[in-house]
């Protein structure tokens, strides 16, 4: 099941780039891959038809994904794939290479755990690889220090014409201290923040004030269709498109 929902995540991001993203029909759980797509496409492609020689950036790449006790295996699984799927979409536009863009990854609950750096892994196949290796952890919720070691991640491998980008995966809760102080700080740098919200937990106060403008998505219906095995809600918006 885990797997079919990571083909529903490909499926969408690759719609979006071939530009029909915005007809695809909104049943359970779409809503929430078209927003993520939208997003996705709006960083990959920042440049307008009337900006000479403009390219797209290279990136340094942060996953945080929230490993607390509150979060479940299927939903601590989609952040893997999502995590997957997301870095093979900007890696169609911005390749994973030594030179080019690079992904670090963190886990967070009570504690903090840097998977891996930034310069660690170095084409898209390790990166998917070690992102797969990844275990659950259990705990509190420390979102202010998983922002804070992002924020590290990047300082320590600094390149400065790398675009910097956190994804932050989150159930919506912080217990370990308010993370909206060292949220403002890193985007006042210039440094992007999304915030993807996983499940249904009902709170989800002050995460637009986490997020960069425009870039939070809510995961929490996608998710819960994935465990309940509906698929049929999914084929009904990958079967309308021909191919080619």
């Amino acid at each position: 099941m885990e797997r079919f929902c990571a083909l529903i995540l490909l499926a969408v991001l690759l719609l979006s780039e071939c530009c029909v993203v915005n007809s695809i029909p909104q049943g359970e759980g779409t809503s929430t891959l078209t927003s993520l797509s939208g997003i996705l496409q709006k960083i990959v492609s920042p440049c307008t038809s009337n900006q000479a020689n403009c390219n797209i950036p290279d990136f340094d790449i942060v996953f945080a994904l929230d490993s607390s006790s509150s979060i479940d295996d299927t939903e601590f699984n989609i952040q893997k794939y999502a995590t997957k799927m997301i870095a093979e979409f900007i890696n169609r536009h911005s390749p994973i290479t030594p030179d080019g863009t690079r992904v670090g990854a963190l886990t967070f609950a009570t504690d903090v755990v840097r998977e891996f750096e930034l310069n660690e892994h170095t084409d898209l196949a390790t990166v998917q690889g070690h992102i797969d290796a990844i275990h659950k952890r259990m705990g509190a919720t420390n979102t202010k220090k998983a922002l804070q070691t992002a924020k590290l991640m990047f300082e320590d491998f600094f390149i400065e014409n790398k675009q910097k980008l956190i994804w932050l995966f989150t159930e919506g809760l912080f217990n370990q201290g308010d993370p909206r102080p060292t949220a403002t700080q890193i985007k006042e740098q210039g440094w992007i923040i999304c915030v993807v919200v996983i499940g249904n937990h009902g709170n989800v106060d002050g995460i637009d004030d986490l997020a960069s403008p425009g870039c939070v998505v809510e995961i929490g219906n996608f998710a819960e269709a994935c465990r309940d095995n509906r698929e049929e809600e999914y084929y009904s918006f990958l079967m309308p498109y021909p191919e080619g």
